[in-house]
């Protein structure tokens, strides 16, 4: 038995996407229906995450939610750490309580530290334990360069991110959490008579976004994590580390009408079509099969680029009986940056066990060397 190894579209192509230099320290663009990578720039370093880390407290509070521990009506008590908090702020009162839903807004919206610090003593008891909560969130998700110490992201040399793991969990919110992320999106907030805009400019920028956290320290510099929607195609673009407001929108927006404009998803291959025709089978009722991949492949790219290849691997001859179930090996999508997209190759229909004295006159015919 042999291993074969065949390029099922022989016509490759640039699948990468153009080459964007982003004014930033880092940077990351994903579609995330289908995975496919558009732009990374220093996406795994690590870095300071300032407010970006607001979106770790909403994940936890959206679960809650979502899990029935809490309700939006619910009314949360206000601390004296909590009103003593610095920098941005919804302005709660100590010894008042905020209901959920306002606190929400107030992290979403306006970015409110105190706002985190009444949530996080809510759901971990102290902000501390919080931050446990929040790293083991992070680590289910796949966040490899991540660790929080704190709700807000106020500011500490032990804590850091990368852009990668910040569109990691905006894509998750997205997917986890359809019914709350509204809230990414609302473009004022007033509480406590005091009326605030939400920082991301980019929401009144016209290209679909619809969600987005700010962030910015001394240290860390400006970040935006943001995605937009055009037609059924969703991107996530989290830029990290610009010197100003203005070029972390700009370099976001950079990549929106990079991308949307002439990339498109392509489905290369789907399930019950074959991929791979006439492959020998061994000691089956039939002495030849039909494969196909088990799960849709699919990628973001231009829509000026030709059929890409892809790899189909697998042992030759198959010997049954075969399933339709059973993999019998692998398709493998390869992107110019090196990405790959891998499903498993299946039998496109079952193959049953020849009788024995066809098995026996085939075995001894390959021992023979026939």
């Amino acid at each position: 038995m042999r291993l074969l190894i065949a390029a099922l579209l022989l016509v490759s192509t640039a699948l990468q996407a153009q080459s964007l230099t982003f004014q930033a320290k880092s940077a990351y663009v994903v579609h995330p229906q289908t995975g496919t990578v558009l732009a990374a720039q220093n996406a795994t370093d690590e870095m300071g995450p300032a407010s970006l880390t607001k979106l770790m407290t909403l994940y936890l509070t959206f679960d809650a939610l979502k899990s029935g521990q809490m309700k939006l009506t619910d009314a949360l008590p206000v601390s004296e750490k909590a009103w003593r908090m610095g920098g941005s702020k919804m302005f709660v009162e100590v010894g008042k309580t905020v209901p959920v839903e306002k606190l929400v807004q107030g992290i979403s919206v306006v970015s409110g530290n105190d706002a985190c610090v009444v949530v996080a003593e809510h759901l971990g008891g102290t902000e501390e334990q919080f931050a446990h909560l929040m790293n083991k969130k992070a680590q289910e998700l796949g966040m490899t360069s991540t660790k929080f110490t704190n709700a807000s992201g106020w500011p500490d040399p032990a804590m850091h991110t990368s852009a990668k793991d910040i569109a990691t969990l905006l894509t998750s919110i997205y997917r986890d959490f359809p019914e709350y992320t509204m809230y990414l999106s609302q473009e004022e907030f007033e509480w406590n008579g005091i009326k605030q805009q939400n920082r991301n400019g980019l929401l009144r920028a016209g290209v679909g976004i619809d969600a987005g956290k700010t962030g910015h320290t001394e240290e860390s510099g400006f970040h935006l994590a943001s995605t937009a929607k055009q037609g059924d195609e969703r991107l996530v673009v989290v830029v990290m580390g610009a010197d100003s407001f203005s070029a972390r929108e700009g370099e976001s927006l950079k990549a929106y009408r990079t991308f949307f404009p002439t990339y498109h998803t392509r489905t290369l291959a789907m399930p019950g079509k074959v991929v791979v025709d006439n492959v020998d089978v061994y000691q089956g009722t039939v002495g030849k099969v039909g494969l196909t991949v088990a799960e849709p492949l699919a990628a973001y790219i231009s829509t000026a680029a030709g059929e890409p290849k892809i790899t189909a691997t697998y042992k030759q001859p198959l010997t049954a009986p075969l399933y339709k179930d059973s993999p019998v090996g692998e398709a493998t999508l390869t992107l110019e940056n090196g990405q790959t997209f891998t499903t498993a190759l299946v039998p496109v229909a079952d193959v049953a066990q020849a009788s024995f004295p066809v098995r026996f006159l085939q075995t001894t015919l390959h021992k023979l060397g026939f």
